[in-house]
């Protein structure tokens, strides 16, 4: 829902909303190849481990990508680039800027800001205004500023969308 907020904000189309909707969630679907104890793993991953994490995004890839559904096939890119950084040093392959779909760009911004709102294996949850503060620190390195710039122009929806929704 929050993917899909962004994505109206950011000016796509009414059928391109939905889809990100729908597809959106399927981001992480390459996980279900991960082992479970790298994705339990309480302390800092190996270097080992983390490559293996990192497989998640060819791998949701993978699973998504062949078929005639635009729906899958949408969510199949979004698998593959919401680990994209906007400066390009993110995986899987370095894409940046205006080479990263717009829908894993808004992906990765929807993506991250749940997950430091969510209690994790590893750290408890961050304050709205400590998840604020990493995406704007963020802004045009590891995010597209201007779906940072959505989110916190639209912050008192996103947190009811992402409320909503638990």
């Amino acid at each position: 829902r929050v993917a899909a907020f962004l994505g109206a904000k950011l000016g796509l189309d009414a059928e391109r909303v939905h889809l990100l909707r729908v597809a959106a969630p399927m981001h992480d679907v390459g996980k279900l190849a991960t082992p479970g104890e790298i994705l339990r793993k309480s302390g800092p991953l190996t270097p080992t481990e983390r490559k293996e994490m990192q497989r998640h995004t060819v791998v949701g890839h993978e699973i998504l990508a062949n078929s005639k559904s635009e729906l899958l096939r949408l969510a199949a890119r979004i698998a593959l680039t919401h680990h994209e950084r906007y400066d390009g040093t993110g995986y899987p392959h370095g894409l940046s800027a205006e080479e990263i779909p717009i829908e894993g760009r808004i992906t990765a911004v929807a993506d991250v800001f749940d997950a430091l709102l969510s209690d994790r294996c590893y750290r408890p949850a961050m304050t709205v205004e400590e998840t604020v503060e990493v995406l704007k620190e963020g802004r045009g390195t590891h995010f597209d500023p201007e779906v940072v710039d959505a989110l916190i122009d639209g912050l008192a929806e996103v947190l009811r969308l992402r409320t909503d929704v638990r």
